[in-house]
C-alpha cells in the first residue's frame, strides 16, 4: 500500500469518530455534517474491507479492527500534533551558524556556548569545526573564526574582529608536576616534550625566550594536531608549549597547569570574521557576547 493511496479525510473522520465516540460530535468537531461523517465512515470500511463500528441502539461500537485502527491513528495524529506544536513554538528562534577551528571549537567555544544559550533561549549556534589546512566555508556560514589570517579572497567583503592573541607558554597536568616540579626554564629538559605537527617552531621559540637554545625534541610524542596532543599533556605523558588562554577551562577544572606563567611567547591571533549580509538583532548579541567573553578570558592568568 503506497502512502497516496490513504484515503486521510476518512480517516480524520473514523478517528473523530472513535475518539468521540459518536458521529454527531465528530461531525461538530470537524465542522461537517453527520452525514459527511457517515458516508466517510462507510467509505473507508468499503476500502478496507473490514467493519470498523457496530450499532448497538444509538450507540456505535468499535469492532476489534476498528479499535486497532483507533488505538494508531490516535498514537499518530497525537505525534503529528507534537511535531507540529513544536515547530510552530520554534517560530520565534534564530539559528546562528559558526565554523572554528577544531582545537578552538572545543577547548574554548563548546564548553561556553551552553552560557550563552542560557541567557538566549531563542538563539540556537550550529557550530561546524575545520582542520588546519582547510579552507573556511565563506558562502555557507554567518561567523567564520580563523586562527590568523583568512586564506579566501571572500573574507574581503567580511568585517573582521580580534578576539584574542594566543598566549604561548608550558602546559603539563598537575598530577606529571607533582612528581617532578618545575621551577625554573632549564626543569623542562627532564621531561617529555610534546608537540603538535600543525604547530611547528613553538618549542623553538619560547627555548629562545629563555635563552636555553634550540633542542632537538627526542624522547617524546608528537601529535597530528593540537587537540590530540593536549589530551596526551592531560593525561600525563608530558610537557607542551600551547596557547594558556585557550584552554581556561581546563585550568579551572585542574587537569592542567601552567608552571611558567611569566615566560610567554606571542602565537597567532583568533580572528572573527562576519559577512556583511548577516543583519539583525540576534546575530549581533551573539558577536557581542563573544568578544565580551573573548576580552575577559584573555584577562584570565592560568595557574
Amino acid at each position: 500500500m503506497k502512502a497516496r493511496e490513504l484515503p486521510l479525510v476518512a480517516l480524520r473522520s473514523f478517528e473523530a469518530a472513535a475518539r468521540n465516540g459518536g458521529l454527531q460530535l465528530a461531525a461538530k468537531e470537524l465542522g461537517v455534517t453527520h452525514g459527511a461523517i457517515s458516508k466517510q465512515i462507510a467509505s473507508l470500511e468499503s476500502w478496507l474491507g473490514q467493519k470498523l463500528f457496530l450499532r448497538e441502539g444509538r450507540r456505535l461500537i468499535l469492532t476489534p479492527y476498528g479499535r486497532i485502527l483507533a488505538d494508531k491513528l490516535d498514537e499518530s495524529i497525537s505525534n503529528i500534533r507534537d511535531a507540529c506544536e513544536y515547530v510552530h513554538r520554534q517560530r520565534k528562534n534564530f539559528v546562528v551558524s559558526v565554523e572554528a577551528p577544531a582545537t578552538f571549537a572545543m577547548y574554548w567555544l563548546l564548553p561556553r556556548l551552553v552560557e550563552f544559550e542560557r541567557e538566549n533561549p531563542n538563539i540556537s549556534v550550529w557550530l561546524s569545526t575545520r582542520l588546519t589546512g582547510q579552507t573556511p566555508s565563506f558562502a555557507s556560514t554567518d561567523f567564520i573564526i580563523t586562527r590568523g589570517r583568512a586564506p579566501s579572497q571572500r573574507s574581503r567583503l567580511w568585517s573582521t574582529k580580534l578576539l584574542f592573541d594566543e598566549r604561548l607558554t608550558v602546559i603539563s597536568s598537575p598530577s606529571l608536576l607533582e612528581k617532578r616540579p618545575i621551577k625554573k626554564p632549564s626543569d623542562v629538559l627532564k621531561h617529555r616534550l610534546i608537540a603538535a605537527s600543525t604547530r611547528p617552531g613553538e618549542w623553538e621559540s619560547w627555548f629562545d625566550l629563555v635563552n636555553l637554545g634550540h633542542h632537538i625534541l627526542e624522547g617524546g610524542h608528537r601529535f597530528d594536531h593540537l587537540f590530540v596532543a593536549m589530551h596526551a599533556v592531560r593525561d600525563g605523558f608530558g610537557l607542551i608549549i600551547a596557547p594558556e588562554n585557550l584552554f581556561g577551562i581546563g585550568f579551572q577544572n585542574k587537569e592542567l597547569s601552567a608552571p611558567l606563567p611569566n615566560h610567554l611567547v606571542k602565537g597567532e591571533p583568533y580572528l572573527l570574521h562576519r559577512p556583511q549580509r548577516v543583519e539583525g538583532k540576534q546575530a549581533n548579541l551573539f558577536m557581542e557576547w563573544l568578544e565580551h567573553v573573548a576580552a575577559s578570558s584573555d584577562h584570565q592568568t592560568a595557574v
